[in-house]
C-alpha cells in the first residue's frame, strides 16, 4: 500500500497541471475572500425592516429576491406620491411579503395589463399590482378600485391577506384624508398620530434560517465564501481526475493485475489511491492557509485554522468523487467531463451562485444532497459560534466518503470480472 502510495504521488508531482491547479485555484480563492462588496440585496432581503425594495426598471427581476417564507409583490407605481409610498411601506413592514416597487410614471393601465403577461411567464412572483397615476385622489375619494390593480399570478392563500391588507390600508388613507383637509403633509400627519396609538406589531421570523441571525457584514462574508468554495471545490475535482487518470492507466496497462497477483486486494489498491487523495487535500488546503496569510482574517469571518480544516473536509469529499468517477467511466476524458459536470451542477444547486430561496421544492430538496451546501450551512454555524458545526460537518463527511468509497471498491471489482 505505501508503495503504491509513493508512486502515485511521484506520478502527481511530475504533472504540471496539478501544480498549476495547487497554485492558482487558490490564490484566486483568497482574492475572493477579500472581496469588499455589498450583497444584501441578495441575500438580506428577509429583513422585515428593509421595506419597499427599490427596482431599477419595471424590466428588472423579482425572482432574484424571492424568498421561501414571504409573498413577493411587484408594484408598477405610476403615481410615485408619498401616499402610495406609506402604503407600500405598510405592506411591506407587515412581516409577510416582499415589496419590489419599480416606478413608471408614463405606465397607463393598458401597459400593465400587457406588461403583467410577460412578468407572469418571465418571472417569478405571488402578485403585482399597479398604481394609477391619480392614486391620491382616488384614495381620497374612495374609489379603491380605480386607485390600484391587483393581478393574482399564483394560486398562494396568502393573496387575500394582500387584499385586505391594501383595503385596510386605503381606508385608513381615506379617513386620514376627511379629517386632514386632503393635503398629503396633514393626511400623513395624522395617519402617523394614528399608527402611534395603534398596538405595536413586533414580527419574528422562526422559519428563516440561521441566516436571520447574520450581520450584514457576516452575510457578505458568506457569500465570498461561497465564491471561494466555488474555485477550490473546482481545483479538488481537477486534481482528483488527474489522481483517477493514475487508476485508469495502471487498469488498462495492467498493472492493477499485477498487483493483485502480489495478494493485494482491489479495497487495498483503492484504499491507497484514498490515502493519497487525503496529501492531496492537505496540500491544497495548505496553500490556501499561506494565501490567506496576505489578507486580514477578520474579513473571512473565520479563523484560518476553522477555514482550513472546511476546505479539506470538503476536498476529501471532491477528491474521492473524482476517483470515484474515474473508475466508473474508465476513461481519462469521459471522467473529466462527468467530473466537471458534477461540479458545475453542484454547486449551482448548493447555492453557492445565488441563492435558492424562491426556487421550486424539488429544487431545495436537490440542494440539500450537495455537500457544498452542507458546508456553507456550516459555514454559517461557526459564525453564529455554534459548537455543533463541527459534528455536522465531520458526519457529513464521513457520510458522503463511505458511500464513494463503497461504490468505488465495487466499481472495481467489476471492472475486474469483466476483464
Amino acid at each position: 500500500m505505501i508503495g503504491i502510495l509513493k508512486t502515485t504521488l511521484k506520478l502527481l508531482f511530475r504533472n504540471v497541471g496539478f501544480w498549476l491547479c495547487v497554485i492558482s485555484l487558490p490564490i484566486i480563492s483568497t482574492v475572493m475572500l477579500s472581496v469588499q462588496q455589498d450583497n444584501q440585496s441578495y441575500y438580506y432581503h428577509n429583513n422585515v425592516n428593509m421595506g419597499v425594495l427599490e427596482l431599477e426598471s419595471i424590466d428588472e427581476k423579482v425572482a432574484y429576491y424571492a424568498s421561501d417564507i414571504k409573498f413577493v409583490v411587484k408594484v408598477y407605481d405610476a403615481s410615485e406620491s408619498e401616499l402610495s409610498d406609506y402604503m407600500l411601506d405598510k405592506l411591506a413592514k407587515s412581516g409577510m411579503f416582499k415589496v419590489g416597487r419599480a416606478k413608471a410614471p408614463e405606465m397607463t393601465k393598458a401597459d400593465a395589463d400587457e406588461k403583467v403577461l410577460y412578468d407572469g411567464q418571465n418571472d417569478r412572483m405571488g402578485a403585482a399590482i399597479y398604481i394609477d397615476k391619480n392614486f391620491d385622489e382616488y384614495i381620497k375619494n374612495g374609489e379603491y378600485d380605480k386607485a390600484i390593480t391587483i393581478y393574482v399570478l399564483s394560486d398562494d392563500d396568502r393573496i387575500d391577506v394582500l387584499n385586505d391588507k391594501l383595503a385596510y390600508t386605503m381606508q385608513k388613507i381615506n379617513a386620514a384624508s376627511t379629517i386632514s383637509e386632503y393635503t398629503n403633509e396633514n393626511i400623513l400627519s395624522q395617519l402617523g398620530d394614528i399608527d402611534e396609538v395603534a398596538p405595536e406589531k413586533s414580527v419574528t421570523m422562526i422559519a428563516s434560517g440561521a441566516d436571520k441571525d447574520l450581520t450584514k457584514s457576516q452575510i457578505d462574508q458568506k457569500t465570498n465564501m461561497g465564491y471561494a468554495f466555488v474555485f477550490m471545490t473546482l481545483g479538488f475535482v481537477l486534481v482528483g481526475t488527474l489522481l483517477a487518470s493514475t487508476v485508469i492507466k495502471e487498469i488498462n496497462n495492467d498493472v492493477l493485475k499485477r498487483i493483485k497477483l502480489t495478494g493485494k486486494s482491489e479495497i487495498s489498491y483503492f484504499a491507497a489511491k484514498f490515502v493519497a487523495s487525503v496529501f492531496i487535500s492537505l496540500i491544497l488546503s495548505g496553500v490556501l492557509t499561506l494565501c490567506t496569510l496576505f489578507i486580514d482574517s477578520t474579513q473571512m469571518g473565520l479563523g484560518r485554522l476553522s477555514l482550513m480544516l472546511i476546505i479539506f473536509l470538503m476536498g476529501l469529499i471532491f477528491c474521492t468523487l473524482s476517483l470515484l468517477t474515474g473508475v466508473l467511466v474508465g476513461n481519462v476524458m469521459g471522467a473529466t467531463i462527468t467530473s466537471f459536470t458534477v461540479w458545475c451542477l453542484s454547486s449551482m444547486l448548493s447555492g453557492l451562485y445565488f441563492p435558492l430561496g424562491g426556487t421550486s421544492k424539488f429544487i431545495q430538496s436537490l440542494s440539500e444532497i450537495m455537500p457544498q451546501k452542507w458546508f456553507v450551512d456550516g459555514t454559517v454555524m461557526l459564525f453564529l459560534r455554534d459548537k455543533g458545526a463541527w459534528t455536522m460537518l465531520l458526519c457529513v463527511t464521513v457520510a458522503y466518503l463511505f458511500v464513494f468509497l463503497s461504490l468505488g471498491s465495487v466499481g472495481l471489482k467489476l471492472k475486474g470480472a469483466e476483464e
